[in-house]
């Protein structure tokens, strides 16, 4: 019976995959014990295709090469501080990024040469910061990073209140119908712990005015209530 037993247990392991985890993410240790590789430490070749992973910067933050959600993997930032769904087609731009005590900023780009569309985004996280509790201050500063003078949805989720507006802005001095961008920026507040948020903003746009471009606006504030959504904070015990 206990070889029996035995059996399907094997079985079941070798139909899930060793609980989903990629053969490129296994290590075996001198205990034979299994420990997770960090798409870090991967080889580009192992990776997943995408601008995500084979960008160098980039798959410092991702948690695994496995999919979330289909064309989304898992952020964690570098102060431990929160993780989020990251788009596969996104790059994380360190030359505008940063890390200090308590504070992190991460900025990404993409570009889809096929369907002409180019966005970015911005997250400012802050942890211990009086101001993070007080949200008129932080719509305030975000109002003012992003000159909008008009009112914020509240949307309360389990574990955050997520303070979301956007705007829609014309170039006049750019000709054709290519000459717009929306933005879609806020504030998400911690109710598990006082003093912690995210100030973010994402703008998209069409990158050549002389070629199609399939930008619409509906699509790409579902793609930024998804990642902004998904956000969870990592909150570190006490004396660490």
């Amino acid at each position: 019976m206990k070889r029996i037993i035995l059996i399907c247990i094997s079985l079941l392991l070798a139909l899930t995959g060793g609980c989903g985890m990629n053969d490129s993410e296994k290590s075996i240790t001198n205990n034979n014990k299994t420990k997770a590789v960090k798409p870090k430490d991967m080889d580009p070749k192992d990776l997943p295709q995408v601008p995500a992973f084979q960008d160098e910067k980039t798959r410092e933050y991702m948690v695994s090469t496995k999919e979330e959600e289909p064309g989304y993997y898992v952020l964690v930032s570098k102060l431990k501080g929160f993780r989020m769904l990251f788009p596969e087609e996104a790059k994380y731009v360190s030359e505008f990024s940063s890390v200090g005590k308590n504070k992190e900023t991460i900025i990404i780009d993409s570009f889809n040469k096929k369907t002409n569309i180019q966005y970015d985004g911005q997250l400012d996280y802050h942890r211990e910061k009086s101001f993070a509790n007080d949200k008129d201050t932080m719509l305030d500063i975000v109002s003012g990073r992003n000159s909008y003078k008009g009112k914020y949805e509240e949307r309360k989720l389990s574990d955050k209140i997520v303070y979301s507006a956007q705007k829609k802005s014309v170039f006049d001095d750019v000709k054709g119908k290519n000459n717009l961008s929306y933005r879609f920026f806020g504030y998400v507040k911690s109710t598990k712990e006082d003093y912690l948020g995210i100030e973010y903003s994402f703008r998209f746009a069409c990158y050549k005015d002389e070629e199609t471009c399939s930008l619409k606006k509906e699509e790409a504030r579902k793609k930024v209530q998804k990642i902004i959504d998904s956000i969870t904070f990592l909150i570190l015990k006490k004396g660490k």
